[in-house]
């Protein structure tokens, strides 16, 4: 049960995780949901998921919900690739990769991080941009906001974003290059 309160913890992470995959909110709760049963039942060793006892391993879940979200869309017909699960073993698990895919994890949540301490509007504008599949024009059409509007807002961001995550995309880009 300790495994599963600490990974309640970072719930809303695991959330932000599958709605980046391009998933609704809905479906990202169910995932999730899914993914603490399926951790709590099938993993028997917790040091896969846990680096200490209060630490959990991003990395490893952030797989589990990604391929939980792949297969879930494959069974569902709406995207057509090749086995997920097995392109994850043999290119992700690769010791160079797992360095590069930590720091990606690790680039991805500090966004995230930073983006929480935003105006609840540029939070919103950001988050409907890089989580649905909504042009500016698209986005600017369904919110009735001037597509100028939501240019600055992104740009605005992005800077932020490049200003106050700069080490970890350091960090990310030295280790895709190993």
């Amino acid at each position: 049960m300790e495994l599963l309160n600490v990974l309640a913890e970072r719930h809303t992470d695991w959330i932000r995780m599958v709605k980046s995959f391009g998933a609704d909110q809905d479906l990202a709760n169910d995932i999730v949901q899914e993914m603490y049963v399926r951790l709590y039942k099938y993993v028997g060793e917790p040091e896969k998921i846990m680096y200490n006892e209060k630490e959990v391993n991003t990395f490893f879940v952030y797989v589990t919900l990604r391929n939980m979200y792949a297969t879930l869309m494959k069974a569902k017909g709406r995207i057509e690739f090749v086995d997920v699960s097995q392109l994850e073993e043999e290119l992700i698990f690769e010791e160079a990769n797992e360095e590069a895919e930590v720091q990606l994890v690790a680039l991805y949540d500090e966004i995230w991080e930073q983006a929480d301490d935003w105006h609840w509007y540029d939070r919103k504008i950001f988050d409907l941009y890089h989580n649905t599949d909504m042009s500016i024009r698209t986005l600017a059409d369904k919110t009735k906001i001037s597509a100028r509007s939501i240019f600055n807002t992104l740009k605005n961001a992005r800077e932020r974003i490049q200003d106050e995550c700069n080490d970890h995309y350091q960090a990310w880009k030295e280790a895709s290059q190993e």
